[in-house]
């Protein structure tokens, strides 16, 4: 794994470099036409494609632990809810989404970007396994662990808020969730997923921030908990 995260930081690198020139013509160019002309529309359509293989950039330089990161204490539920909307436009409209704070939670210690990657894998996720349309809810909730009712689903002892996103999709076969978070692991087509949404998510939370991340499938869908560690302000 660490070979790999070399070679994938290696190539974000270098993609990056060409993805910036890529953009920064078109751009340019966006701005020289007047939005009637012929090209326009496919120079919007260069920008947008640039734009989400940036997002690709970020996630392997995120795996590879190469991205640069500016933890700061928050209010999770604050937090959440200032990036809800980004969420309700991501996930489209044939998808409820339903957001359930919990009250007096303990502050958190994380990147806002990165807090913002970690739901956004989630979601997406979450409204890929609803093709037809469904529920996807949000909870946050404070929750304790000591040495006795520690179990492998849970984190280490300790005070945690609990984040759970579950959805009422057409959930994961055993097989399919023995290995959903694994590095490059993916059920969709060639060209509709890279496989590094989950276990980047991961990556965030477990190793960078002391927490946990685990998938429970559910008799109507699938969850996934994300325990992230009470941080003194």
């Amino acid at each position: 794994m660490e070979s790999v995260g070399l070679l994938a930081s290696g190539v974000a690198h270098d993609f990056n470099n060409k993805l910036g020139v890529i953009m920064g013509n078109a751009e340019i160019a966006l701005e020289l036409l007047d939005e009637s002309h012929p090209a326009y529309s496919r120079l919007k359509e260069i920008v947008k494609a640039s734009s989400l293989s940036a997002d690709l950039t970020r996630q392997l330089l995120t795996f590879a632990r190469k991205q640069e990161i500016y933890p700061r204490v928050l209010d999770l539920n604050q937090a959440l809810g200032n990036i809800f909307k980004m969420l309700d436009r991501l996930i489209g409209e044939d998808i409820k989404l339903v957001y359930e704070a919990g009250e007096n939670l303990w502050p958190v210690k994380i990147d806002p970007a990165q807090l913002d990657q970690i739901m956004a894998n989630l979601c997406v996720n979450a409204r890929d396994a609803m093709p037809n349309g469904g529920t996807l809810t949000i909870e946050t909730e404070g929750v304790r662990f000591d040495d006795g009712a520690q179990t492998a689903q849970e984190a280490p002892p300790g005070e945690y808020i609990r984040v759970s996103v579950s959805d009422t999709g057409v959930g994961m076969s055993p097989e399919v969730c023995a290995r959903a978070i694994e590095p490059f692991f993916t059920t969709k087509d060639v060209g509709k997923g890279t496989g590094l949404g989950l276990s980047t998510a991961r990556q965030i939370v477990n190793e960078r921030m002391g927490g946990s991340l685990t998938l429970l499938p559910t008799q109507n869908g699938t969850a996934f908990r994300v325990r992230f560690p009470f941080k003194q302000t």
